[in-house]
């Protein structure tokens, strides 16, 4: 389903086409919203239609209204089944309620995404995967994912795909895929993970950007900088040594990326663990990426003066979130 077909699929609910448009966002960014979102969003001030509209939605029973302080005003949580079954999104987290933190996180994403509505998003897992491999072909087995061994080691393993379950969209002719990160530590760190799960989904792209939103008194922006200059710009390696060692771990990476442990040794195993701690930066995940595609020709030297890219070209945009996020919390992400 299209943004255009849940907003029509909640038609049903007597509202406006700006709240129910409003309501289809919340639902598949976050589940929850605050007043002044919806204000933002409607370019209202706040008055009687508006408390009667955020009001309804409890006395209905389609959500819930709570605080976290009293000087902070009131959150609400779209929560009813009967809301996410009309959108095809019965099962969808956003309808359970969580904690305090990553309340914060559903908030700051879904201000990102108000704030600039008019794009072409795509919130859930299967709106994503079908985008990624009908429209631009990109290999299922290319796209970020995780995979779930059952409990009970009998059922078949799950796989589930972008399990950061940030949102991303398409802008520009032809389109390029902007996917969404949000910061939550001033190091990197995490924009590094982020940036190696997605490698060769990226590497699969023919042009892409990362958004890298940021909010309260959380300064990653200029690490996320760093750390992106050096994803896309990774070189080859320098010596015979290290290209030797490095097309070791990409061969071997394929193997256990392929589920076929039982074709290496017990000693080969050892070596790859320890080889994956060695080359585990963004950089050599982009090459990674690159040499599925291209093969051991993502070895060669560029010749001096150019820069050698190992994915293909990308952006990143970066963005400081105007709202406040205190009463949830002094943890990373948060204030």
């Amino acid at each position: 389903m299209t943004l255009d077909d849940r907003v029509d699929a909640l038609a049903s609910l007597g509202l406006t086409p700006r709240q129910t448009h409003f309501i289809a966002l919340v639902a598949l960014h976050s589940g929850y919203c605050l007043r002044r979102q919806y204000l933002r969003f409607a370019g209202l001030r706040y008055g009687k239609n508006v408390r009667e509209f955020l009001d309804g939605l409890v006395d209905r029973g389609l959500a819930t209204r709570f605080e976290y302080r009293r000087d902070r005003g009131h959150l609400y949580h779209l929560c009813a089944r009967s809301l996410y079954r009309a959108i095809d999104q019965e099962e969808n987290r956003n309808r359970r309620h969580t904690s305090p933190a990553l309340i914060a996180r559903k908030l700051m994403v879904l201000d990102h995404v108000l704030g600039h509505h008019e794009r072409d998003w795509y919130a859930t897992e299967q709106d994503k995967v079908e985008l990624l491999t009908e429209r631009f072909g990109v290999p299922v087995g290319d796209l970020p994912q995780r995979v779930y061994t059952a409990t009970d080691g009998v059922a078949e393993p799950t796989i589930r795909y972008f399990v950061h379950k940030l949102p991303l969209y398409l802008e520009g002719a032809p389109p390029v895929v902007h996917l969404t990160y949000l910061v939550t530590d001033d190091t990197g760190r995490g924009f590094e993970q982020f940036l190696c799960d997605h490698a060769r989904l990226l590497a699969r792209l023919p042009a892409w950007a990362v958004d890298a939103v940021s909010a309260g008194a959380v300064h990653g922006l200029p690490a996320c900088q760093q750390v992106f200059k050096a994803f896309v710009a990774a070189a080859p390696p320098s010596s015979a040594t290290q290209r030797a060692d490095l097309q070791w771990f990409f061969e071997t990476r394929r193997f256990v990326d392929g589920g076929q442990l039982g074709s290496l040794s017990v000693a080969n195993i050892n070596r790859f663990r320890d080889a994956r701690a060695t080359f585990g930066a963004p950089a050599i995940a982009s090459l990674y990426a690159r040499w599925l595609l291209d093969g051991d020709a993502v070895f060669t030297r560029a010749p001096a003066g150019s820069s050698p890219n190992a994915v293909r070209p990308g952006q990143l945009v970066t963005e400081q979130l105007p709202g406040q996020y205190a009463q949830f919390g002094e943890l990373a992400g948060v204030v």
